[in-house]
């Protein structure tokens, strides 16, 4: 317990922001079934799509069918009989190999090409491995295998020899790898690779480097990248070396699979779920093919096969990206966005308050990211407020408008560095806009007219997007690219380019947010009150509205400043803080960041279900998904939106 928690604290340490990576999904194609129930695997060679599964009897027969794209259509399946484990793909030397271990033991391969497949031929040496994955370089094949003679794994690197025959050139053992379930072994370098790995009966997904040079691979260093999986569907690499997508299924009761990106030995956005493939009984699979385009798919419960694809995309433009291409006529009205509330809180620069002595990262941050880390992972709304610390404006968090009337709060980033960074930001990425609502001003430390200076000083008034009196229906996105939408909660400055904005049933400010807010810790409370709100909007929306999902499972109210009490941060001694964590689980209290990662693992889930039941439609579809823990996982799922039909226009 403590372990895991000092995992997910762990979060809250400082580290160097790396080029954000988001994913697209693409909505898959449904194959009629071509194996049952049995696991399948995929790869693809131009047109065609070749499914390799392995027969559910006493004999394993390998069965392999070709599915054209072009047509439509399955040919027949071809039997290669005599096997005893699951099969495998890879891609090397621009040349396709099915691979799979014999009755005898040893690892058999077949090239794949052109809808044929080849004769089989034994790689020699290979007896008693039994293979885990594959992965391929220009000149290698890389094989991960269980060894049943010492229960361990290894790692077989594997070349074509002068005959075109496959020659096993050297092998490594995984020392402490005991009872491995999965095993991948990842190229890095030419000469290095990741190995991940995970144990029977363990839910910690391992990794260690490795250099193909070593002549041990040695003790590894048994990094843990999660301490909660169940089961491993695959990790594969993506274009950034440093790089590779986890799938991952949490627990044996819940049948849903997640996606997350490692990057430097780090898994981010740990609570995104698998669009279209995430609620399938068997794990879904990948293929990257030779052009380097990714596949996907999943047995759908043995009524049809989902094929989709999903290809990278950089956050930083994805709305240059996504939507100025074809709807740059598009408003706000029209489109969803992420969004991030109390934005600024991603560090704790003090503490305030009448009891300041009570707060810490616990019952303060909202955040893992920077304002130009969000930016980067395509956020584009931020709900920032702001106090006098210092001489200094800054960020806050806190249950009042002025921090000394709050029984306790904290100040976050300073209000310059993160202004800074949206101008840095557009000056960069010209394409893209930005949403900054202003609120819980405390006007007895500067004026709210000075706050309002201080804004335009950072960004410079012709960054600021001018109003000029129009509705938000008439806002395209092509006037909005490469400005930031400045409003202010119950005050405006007109000439300063600063715009009104309330949240209010109707009102006449140039924006208004519909939303509901649960300020709850239970998650039922924040589902119900999501659901009640939407189906209360029907057709009660105008022209200034913009419809919120406020998604916060949080601390409520005077609980937030009590509950974290004997939490001290991770950045001082996260081994001896173990207890006081441990402590708090046991009172069931809950840091911000830890409630907000167990509420968006539901997130999308909910959503979906409420736009198939009509609940959520083309009238009150929402505009910005508002969340605690922003980051790569919900601007995906913003672009996974904008293509659906309840987000096309309907002018």
């Amino acid at each position: 317990m403590i372990k895991r928690l000092l995992c997910t604290y762990s979060l809250l340490l400082p580290f160097i922001y790396c080029m954000a990576q988001g994913i697209y999904f693409t909505a898959p194609l449904k194959i009629d079934p071509v194996a049952g129930n049995n696991p399948i695997r995929i790869a693809r060679q131009d047109q065609k799509v070749c499914f390799a599964w392995q027969e559910a009897s006493a004999s394993g027969e390998i069965h392999i069918a070709w599915y054209d794209l072009a047509i439509g259509t399955m040919q027949a399946p071809v039997v290669m009989s005599g096997a005893i484990g699951r099969p495998v793909f890879c891609h090397a030397a621009k040349k396709l190999y099915l691979l799979w271990n014999d009755e005898k033991g040893n690892i058999r391969y077949a090239i794949i090409s052109g809808g044929q497949t080849g004769k089989a031929a034994i790689l020699p040496n290979s007896q008693s491995f039994k293979i885990l994955s594959a992965s391929g370089t220009d000149g290698r094949i890389l094989l991960s295998v269980a060894n049943s003679d010492r229960k361990n794994a290894s790692i077989l690197v594997v070349h074509e020899g002068a005959d075109k025959a496959l020659v096993l050139d050297k092998s490594f053992d995984i020392p402490d790898s005991r009872h491995i379930e999965y095993c991948s072994a990842i190229p890095e370098g030419t000469e290095t690779l990741k190995v991940f790995w995970k144990a029977q009966k363990h839910k910690n997904l391992l990794y260690t480097n490795f250099n193909l040079n070593d002549q041990a691979m040695g003790k590894p260093s048994g990094t843990i990248i999660s301490t909660d999986v169940f089961q491993v569907a695959d990790v594969i690499p993506l274009n950034d070396p440093d790089s590779q997508l986890l799938l991952w299924k949490r627990s044996d009761k819940e049948n849903k699979w997640y996606y997350g990106i490692i990057n430097r030995g780090t898994l981010h956005d740990e609570h995104a779920q698998l669009p279209y493939l995430g609620n399938t009984t068997e794990a879904p699979v990948i293929d990257r093919d030779e052009n380097g385009n990714f596949h996907i798919g999943a047995n759908e419960q043995g009524k049809q096969f989902l094929l989709g694809s999903f290809s990278l995309y950089d956050p930083a433009h994805w709305i240059s990206d996504f939507l100025l291409p074809q709807k740059s006529n598009y408003t706000l009205k029209d489109i969803v966005i992420p969004g991030s509330h109390d934005a600024g809180m991603s560090v704790l620069k003090a503490a305030g308050g009448k009891d300041a002595g009570i707060i810490n990262e616990c019952n303060t941050l909202t955040q893992l990211h920077d304002i130009n880390g969000q930016l980067r992972s395509g956020i584009r709304m931020f709900d920032l407020r702001l106090d006098m610390f210092q001489g200094e404006l800054y960020t806050k968090h806190a249950p009042s408008d002025c921090m000394e009337d709050a029984v306790a709060g904290g100040y976050g980033e300073k209000l310059s560095d993160a202004l800074q960074s949206v101008k840095r930001f557009l000056k960069e990425n010209n394409g893209e806009f930005v949403i900054l609502s202003f609120c819980h001003f405390c006007d007895k430390h500067i004026p709210i007219a000075q706050q309002a200076d201080s804004i335009v000083h950072w960004l410079g008034k012709d960054l600021l997007f001018e109003g000029n009196g129009k509705s938000l229906k008439d806002l395209t996105l092509n006037a909005l690219s490469g400005k930031v939408l400045v409003t202010f909660e119950n005050y405006t400055f007109p000439e300063k380019n600063i715009l009104l904005n309330t949240l209010a049933r109707q009102s006449t400010a140039p924006v208004n947010y519909k939303r509901a807010y649960a300020a709850s810790n239970d998650l039922g409370k924040l589902l119900t009150a999501q659901q009640s709100f939407f189906i209360a909007l029907k057709d009660s929306l105008y022209d200034n509205d913009l419809v919120r999902i406020d998604w916060q499972l949080t601390e409520a109210g005077q609980e937030a400043a009590f509950i974290c009490n004997d939490f001290q941060s991770p950045k001082s001694n996260p081994l001896l803080d173990g207890a006081k964590l441990l402590l708090n689980t046991v009172k069931n209290n809950k840091s911000i960041i830890e409630l907000a990662l167990t509420g968006n693992q539901v997130f999308t889930d909910n959503v979906n279900a409420w736009i198939s039941k009509g609940i959520i439609n083309t009238h009150n579809h929402p505009n910005i998904l508002y969340v605690d823990v922003s980051g790569n996982w919900i601007t995906d799922y913003c672009v996974l939106l904008n293509a659906q039909p309840i987000y096309s226009n309907q002018k």
